[in-house]
């Protein structure tokens, strides 16, 4: 009895690929494949060198970012049933927060972080990602209707989830 061997499926894949010619170009194929991924998976989304802008362009200074908060606030309180007129302050924390890219460095020292800077020489500059508004510390509502306990509760939970402020930071009141 006589055992016959058959190649793998593989190996006649091969074989029959090295006489076409076509093993190489899978190869090449193949291998441009793997850099194509090393290098994809590098980055992502690449940020962007930019400055900031200066408070002349779109930003609008704090005292303008203040009224604006307080003129939608007041708009949007109004809207509440049993509220009549409105007035609205709110406090931020400080000004415009910039952001710029950082690289974190973790050995066995500890941790290091510096800033991505991009250029040579005199063309050196940070990596600008985004801007941070103020962030908000207080709210206070004065309205006709505020006396009520449902009034309260409404406009404190009204602002609370729009705004993102805790409801232990906006007060409300009645109207005199």
């Amino acid at each position: 009895m006589t055992a016959s061997y058959q190649q793998p499926d593989a190996e006649r894949c091969v074989k029959s690929m090295k006489r076409s010619g076509k093993l190489a170009v899978a190869l090449v194929a193949a291998i441009l494949g793997v850099i194509l991924l090393v290098l994809g998976s590098r980055g992502g989304k690449k940020a962007e060198t930019v400055t900031p802008p200066s408070p002349s362009q779109a930003t609008p200074s704090v005292e303008e970012y203040r009224q604006g908060l307080e003129t939608r606030m007041e708009a949007l309180c109004g809207c509440v049933e049993g509220v009549g007129t409105v007035r609205v302050e709110v406090m931020l924390e400080g000004g415009y927060e910039y952001v710029y890219a950082t690289d974190k460095k973790i050995t066995s020292g500890g941790e290091t972080t510096s800033f991505v800077i991009v250029g040579s020489g005199d063309e050196e500059r940070l990596v600008y990602l985004t801007e941070r508004p103020p962030a908000i510390l207080g709210i206070g509502v004065v309205c006709t209707g505020g006396g009520d306990p449902e009034v309260k509760r409404e406009i404190t939970a009204l602002l609370s989830a729009t705004f993102g402020v805790g409801s232990n930071k906006i007060y409300v009141t009645g109207h005199k």
